[in-house]
Parts: C-alpha cells; structure tokens; sequence
C-alpha cells in the first residue's frame, strides 16, 4: 500500500482510514479520521465536481459598539441604547456587550466564478463547512445527525486566501451583448449581475453543497509524522544511543546463533545483559522506532 499511497495526490475516506490503521499500528475507522479533522489535528479536503461562486475573505476582530455604529441612540454610564431594525424601538446593551471583542467576517468583492477541483477546509473550521463534516461524522457514528444551521456560511483555503462559498438567489444565465461582450443575468428578473455590488444577487451558502470528503496525501503525511514523532519525543539522544548499544552487546553477547530474533526475545536479551536500561524504556523506544518505520517506508 505504501508505494501506492506515493503515487496518489489524495485518498478517499475509507483509504485514509486503513492508512492510519497501518501508521498507529491499531485500528482507525472513518469517523475517526473526521474526528481528527474537527478537531483540528488533520486538514480535510473537499473534492467539487463542478464550479462555485465564492468570495475572498478575512477575519477581524471587532466590538458589537462598532458593528451598531450608527444604530446608538443614546448613551449611558452603563451602556446604551440601540435601534436594531429601523424603527421606533430601542434596545439596552450593556457596557460589557458592547465592548466584549468577538471575530467577524469582512467579504472583499468581487464574487468570483471558481473551477472545480480539490480546496482544502481551514483549520480550525470556522463557518458551515464544519456542520458539513459533523453531520457526515453523525452519520459515520449511527447517530441522527445534528440540526445545525451556519450564518455566515461555508469556508474553504485558495491559496493564501479564504473563499466564503456564495449561492445566487435566482438562476444565471450567461449572454452575450453586441457591443458588450458577455454578461452575466438574474435570469428571473432580467438584471445585469453585479459582481462587485453583489448583495441583492449573491448569499453565503449555507453548505458545501454536493462535495466528497477527501484527504490529501500531503496532509496525511503531515499527520502522521507530527503525531508518531511525538510518541518519541520524551526519548532523549543519549538514551536512543543507549538502547542501541545494549541491542549490540546483546547481539554480540549471546551463546546461540540460530536464534530467531523476535522483538520479545531481544526486548529480554537486553535487559539480562543490562542492567542501566528499563523495560518501560524498550518499550518507548521499540513503539516509536516501528511507528516511523511504517510511516517513512
């Protein structure tokens, strides 16, 4: 499976799955690789089949007292008081809600056709993208899945940029307009499409739509090598040195050379031979060292 695994930009859900199985050395279903995506341990991608319309965005960090703005009526010493919808009622926000900072989205026309292809999710997931993988996981774990509902819509990674996907209201249609070239129409009310000023015809989808869940080979790599690299980490070079040298002095010290050398049998030869190293040692040493031996071979 290795060679083949080289040779594949990305894997399926279930071939990860017995990729992983393989690395750890203990099983590794579907919805245990999920798991790791939602928690942010692994980057999951999403295979798209056909275009999208999406939007750059960023994150910033910002205060309800400057997303109401021009809604404040008036003001108190203990906070203020708030027209929300234009009329003739007011809100009462306290101090503390006004000025508590909370991380909002800023969308930067224009809205964009995207071709079809593999974008990975952010890490952490931050919109519906990670309702999306969460109902798969439900699904994956015989659970009725959550009904969950996101905003601001779903996120994916272009680049060094991150896309909100849109969905247009009405049907596009694409003409073409003697002396204009082409355009894009709301096919139900016949207007020009404004990608730039594109609120009364574009909305943040509220899904990734018909996708499938992949990973990338480079991202299961990754995560491998961060995770088996780390069951060594408390192993210091001194003591690598030392359990390599007691497995040559055990090698060069013992009477039968017909020996099938197992890694139980080893594991003993050592430490009746010496005494400076643990069997919990061993056992740390020999995990890490058949960890990385599967994960690089």
């Amino acid at each position: 499976m290795n060679k083949i695994f080289k040779l594949k930009e990305w894997l399926t859900l279930e071939e990860t799955a017995r990729r992983l199985t393989t690395s750890f050395g203990e099983k590794v279903s579907v919805s245990d690789c999920l798991q790791f995506a939602l928690d942010g341990h692994i980057t999951i991608s999403a295979l798209f089949e056909n275009g999208f319309y999406a939007i750059k965005t960023k994150q910033v960090i910002k205060t309800k007292r400057q997303l109401f703005g021009k809604g404040i009526r008036r003001e108190t010493n203990d906070g203020a008081y708030i027209n929300l919808l234009m009329g003739d009622e007011e809100y009462f926000f306290s101090n503390e809600e006004l000025d508590t900072p909370y991380l909002d989205i800023e969308r930067i026309p224009p809205v964009v056709n995207v071709s079809h292809g593999i974008y990975d999710l952010p890490s952490p997931m931050i919109g519906a993208e990670k309702l999306d993988v969460m109902h798969l996981f439900d699904i994956e774990q015989h659970r009725k899945p959550r009904e969950l509902v996101g905003m601001e819509g779903a996120f994916l990674k272009f680049g060094e940029y991150t896309l909100n996907k849109m969905n247009s209201f009405n049907e596009l249609k694409f003409e073409r307009v003697n002396g204009r070239g082409a355009i894009f129409v709301d096919k139900k009310t016949g207007e020009e499409v404004d990608f730039h000023n594109y609120h009364s015809f574009f909305y943040p989808d509220d899904g990734l739509g018909n996708i499938e869940f992949i990973f990338r080979r480079v991202n299961v790599e990754r995560f491998e090598q961060s995770t088996l690299s780390g069951a060594g980490e408390r192993l210091t070079l001194n003591e690598g040195l030392l359990v390599i040298g007691s497995m040559l002095n055990a090698l060069k010290s013992t009477h039968t050379t017909s020996k099938r050398w197992t890694q139980d049998a080893l594991k003993a030869e050592i430490l009746e031979n010496d005494k400076r190293v643990s069997s919990r040692l061993l056992d740390e040493y020999f995990s890490s060292a058949n960890k990385t031996f599967k994960s690089e071979s």
